[in-house]
């Protein structure tokens, strides 16, 4: 299936779905992206500097922007840190296609060699790519893990992956005072993070994008940014509505979830 690659604002390129009809990334830059939709609001620098190794599980590697972005930005900023990575993927494309979105350089190499293996095991980072269905892959993992990016298609354009099943099988995963971070700002996708236990808050607008969503397994220091106070009492409105759930306490494990 081609996918046909498109110019971003920020000089990088992303790429068109044609069975999504979507792209990868924002207009506005992919790599601009990668680090205010997630590297930043993830807190993924701090949490390096502050353990010396920090844990992510990217949902929905494509076209491994993120993964790349995000592992230039912790070499650059914390070089003594080690940074374990899993992401999920329906559906990995070619190397050759992959390589022009990472640039050039040592993260390329070892992204290439994490493509062709399915695994990269490295002395500043390691890390695998699980593929097939990430409804199924999420529930089989071993975490915990300090970060997560959620980065799948829209909810309109890929429902399956913004369900209450996905997010509480994140939720498990996810170490206690982990973020989670996406692009969406859709009431779907954050009716089913509050009804998985998640704490929502109001996510950074990049471009010409809507302000994402992020969210935290508990309390957070700082806080997250909070959602208006109109928006958080109509969301809870309609999660007491639709699921009975208040919001506050996280329900049990649907789909017989379990933790690790």
């Amino acid at each position: 299936m081609v996918r046909k690659k498109v110019l971003t604002e920020d000089g990088s390129h992303t790429r068109f779905h044609p069975h999504y009809q979507e792209h990868y990334h924002s207009l506005s830059g992919a790599r601009n992206e990668a680090i205010q939709r997630f590297v930043v609001p993830c807190r993924v620098i701090e949490k390096a500097k502050d353990a010396g190794v920090v844990r992510i599980l990217d949902v929905g590697f494509g076209l491994g922007v993120n993964v790349a972005v995000t592992l230039e930005e912790i070499r650059r900023q914390v070089p003594h840190a080690r940074c374990i990575w899993v992401s999920l993927e329906k559906e990995l494309l070619p190397i050759a296609d992959l390589q022009e979105h990472w640039g050039e350089g040592k993260v390329s190499e070892e992204l290439c060699q994490l493509v062709s293996d399915l695994s990269y095991d490295g002395e500043f980072w390691g890390g695998r790519i699980v593929v097939g269905d990430a409804r199924d892959s999420v529930r089989r993992l071993k975490g915990p893990f300090d970060a997560i990016y959620l980065d799948p298609f829209s909810p309109s354009r890929n429902p399956e992956m913004w369900s209450i099943g996905v997010m509480r099988a994140l939720w498990e995963v996810c170490e206690e005072g982990g973020i989670l971070s996406t692009y969406s700002s859709a009431a779907k996708a954050r009716l089913a993070l509050m009804a998985a236990g998640w704490e929502i808050g109001l996510g950074p607008r990049v471009g010409r994008k809507s302000s994402g969503t992020v969210a935290s397994r508990g309390s957070v220091d700082p806080p997250l940014l909070t959602l208006e106070e109109k928006q958080r009492r109509s969301l809870e409105r309609r999660l007491n509505e639709e699921t009975g759930i208040n919001g506050c306490d996280p329900p049990s494990p649907p789909d017989g979830i379990s933790s690790p």
